[in-house]
């Protein structure tokens, strides 16, 4: 694993919203879609190729949003849970990328340096995971060496990497929210939404 090595970003963004009552990867942030925020700040950093996996409402998604230079691909086992899209955007890598960056597609106060700090964590630390530590828990974004992908892709049903990095923390380096930016928490909620894009 070399300081240097090949990143992917996987942004995932497949969820049906149900608690939002409408797709929230096209909810106006700033007069753009939220995940056009996401994908933007991903496409700003130092990741060599960043994919976006899609499920409900794709099509919908995929016409409303701009990639830069991100790719779309859909999970069609989106229903099942998270661990379907994971499994997806992983498989979807090339042999040449060594590791990879999991963002969730509605992280709004996830910033391009952020990411920048994560892949240098884990460059200086020699570690296989890099993670954002928030009100002291380890949770997305998320780096991890290809040599974890098998544990990945042994999830199933709605589970993310939450547990699985809060399990193993002594293979982690931490890193903490950007000062004074916003909350790097996700959006689930009508109210979230109001709250974090400054809307209604």
């Amino acid at each position: 694993m070399l300081p240097g090595m090949t990143l992917a970003g996987i942004v995932l963004a497949a969820g049906s919203s149900t608690r939002m009552g409408r797709p929230k990867q096209l909810l106006p942030v700033r007069g753009r879609p939220l995940l056009e925020h996401v994908v933007a700040v991903a496409c700003a950093s130092r990741l060599d190729s960043v994919l976006v996996v899609l499920g409900a409402d794709a099509e919908l998604i995929r016409g409303r949003v701009s990639w830069r230079r991100a790719v779309p691909i859909v999970n069609p086992d989106y229903r099942a849970g998270m661990s379907t899209s994971l499994r997806a955007g992983i498989a979807a890598l090339g042999p040449e990328v060594e590791g990879a960056v999991v963002i969730l597609g509605d992280q709004l106060g996830v910033s391009a340096r952020l990411l920048d700090r994560l892949i240098a964590a884990r460059e200086g630390s020699g570690l296989q995971i890099a993670a954002l530590r928030l009100n002291g828990l380890l949770q997305p974004p998320v780096l991890l060496v290809r040599e974890l992908w098998g544990e990945v892709s042994a999830l199933r049903g709605d589970v993310g990497l939450r547990d699985l990095i809060r399990c193993r923390p002594e293979l982690v380096a931490a890193v903490r929210p950007d000062a004074g930016a916003g909350d790097p928490d996700d959006v689930d909620t009508p109210e979230d939404w109001r709250h974090r894009s400054g809307a209604g």
